[in-house]
């Protein structure tokens, strides 16, 4: 049994299933340890960036003002700034997306894909951003989008290692294969 919900984002346009509730399709992380991951890597990225830039402020307002202690702790944030850096590149080494399995928060020289939208000049970042406000983000390499939440079969448990996905039909019938035959 289908719900027949009209939304913009649930309208389909064939005949047959015409008004059937379909969320956007989206990918998912094996485990907890890789939203957590994610997650790390992805604060870590976005503090970095804040962190920077008090550094640079504070050692221009040093500068401007010639304060010797003001550039003193622009120069310590500096330093954390390059420690954090490599914290970030270590924890974003493993923080991958689940379909092309590309590390999605560390610095790549691959090619994006076309459609791929920076925020400030840094897909990272975007990619950062998407994570820690919205629980989501979108692959700039493969554009896939993806949730942070672990999938969940029709079973209630956890897609993995002697797990199946199941059928389209079982996902929205919500009933397993073997229960309905």
């Amino acid at each position: 049994m289908s719900i027949r919900v009209f939304t913009p984002w649930s309208f389909v346009g064939n005949a047959g299933t015409m008004g059937v509730l379909r969320f956007p399709a989206m990918h998912h992380p094996h485990s907890t340890t890789a939203i957590l991951r994610l997650r790390l890597a992805a604060l870590l990225l976005v503090g970095n960036y804040m962190i920077a830039l008090a550094a640079a402020g504070l050692l221009v307002q040093s500068a401007a003002n010639s304060n010797q202690r003001m550039m003193m702790t622009g120069a310590g944030l500096l330093v954390l700034v390059l420690l954090m850096v490599v914290v970030q590149w270590i924890a974003a080494s493993r923080a991958c997306c689940p379909l092309c399995r590309t590390p999605v928060l560390s610095p790549k020289r691959c090619s994006k894909h076309r459609n791929a939208r920076p925020l400030l000049g840094s897909h990272r970042l975007r990619v950062a951003a998407g994570i820690l406000t919205r629980n989501q983000f979108r692959c700039p390499y493969c554009n896939e989008p993806t949730a942070m939440k672990v999938r969940e079969t029709s079973s209630g448990g956890r897609v993995g290692k002697g797990w199946t996905r199941g059928s389209q039909a079982e996902a929205i019938s919500g009933t397993p294969r073997s229960a309905r035959r």
